[in-house]
């Protein structure tokens, strides 16, 4: 699992702790629950020495009812926006790293009976791959004045 992945599992978690299911949900789940599945992204340029990637994640959240699926998804997803939508960036020990995620999008909607879907989405950057090029510390130039004829 990437950081920013599990940066906002931890984040969901301190807000909503509950089962939490990363894999597949099994046909005997625990309700309330979340379940994670697997970002799609999508990649585009972003400056000349580095890249973005689009991530989007929908999170399934169970309830007992579809209300109260769908109230508690409104709320986290409204703890997050209150806080500028920005969640920390987390170390594996938890700790906070400085770093952060911004987060362009989130919705919050009804599904099947009981569920309720929060969709993420967020920007990632990547530097470009750099070859090593060694530095020239020392350039000297040789000229001539050419006379006008």
């Amino acid at each position: 699992m990437n950081q920013e992945l599990g940066s906002i599992k931890g984040r969901f978690y301190k807000l909503f702790p509950v089962k939490v299911y990363e894999m597949e949900v099994p046909e005997n789940f625990v309700s309330p629950s979340l379940y994670f599945s697997e970002p799609t992204t999508f990649d585009s340029n972003d400056t000349v020495s580095s890249f973005m990637v689009t991530n989007s994640l929908s999170v399934k959240l169970f309830h007992h009812d579809s209300k109260q699926a769908f109230d508690q998804a409104s709320s986290i997803a409204n703890a997050i926006r209150s806080n500028r939508s920005i969640i920390s960036l987390l170390n594996v020990d938890g700790s906070e790293t400085g770093e952060y995620i911004r987060f362009s999008r989130i919705d919050v909607r009804r599904s099947e009976s009981a569920v309720a879907i929060i969709i993420l989405t967020w920007d990632s950057r990547f530097y470009y791959e750099r070859k090593d090029v060694p530095t020239i510390d020392n350039i000297q130039f040789e000229t001539e004045v050419k006379e006008n004829e």
